[in-house]
């Protein structure tokens, strides 16, 4: 596993500690699970991840720099549910990213959370 996303595995346990659901590496061609909970090893889980993955890919944010620069570059998106937070990591040079998923009750501080991710997968975006 590379140096990057085993930081990012030791960062998400550290601050999300048994909240700390799933962690999906994905590129144009493949994916690799990085880290996924026990409880979550499930026939359902297998049967869906590859759809799951597919519509990362496919993923489209909001809002665009090149037509509404005020924002700024997309980092990431974040999708919450009823059971679950994902963190969907968009790789900046196309193609692939990570997804990572909490229980719903550690999304707090979020911003800040996604900032620190991100600056360990991708590097500063200084």
């Amino acid at each position: 596993m590379a140096e990057r996303y085993r930081r990012l595995l030791e960062r998400v346990h550290e601050r999300a500690g048994d909240a700390f659901r799933v962690a999906i590496r994905y590129t144009a061609d493949d994916w690799t699970i990085l880290y996924l909970r026990d409880d979550l090893k499930t026939e359902e889980f297998r049967r869906t991840v590859g759809r799951t993955i597919a519509r990362a890919r496919d993923y489209t944010p909001i809002s665009d720099s090149d037509w509404y620069d005020p924002l700024g570059d997309s980092q990431a998106n974040v999708e919450l549910y009823d059971a679950a937070a994902i963190i969907h990591f968009r790789d900046p040079s196309g193609g692939g990213g990570v997804l990572v998923s909490l229980d719903r009750d550690v999304a707090q501080g979020l911003g800040a959370f996604v900032d620190e991710c991100t600056s360990l997968i991708y590097g500063s975006r200084d």
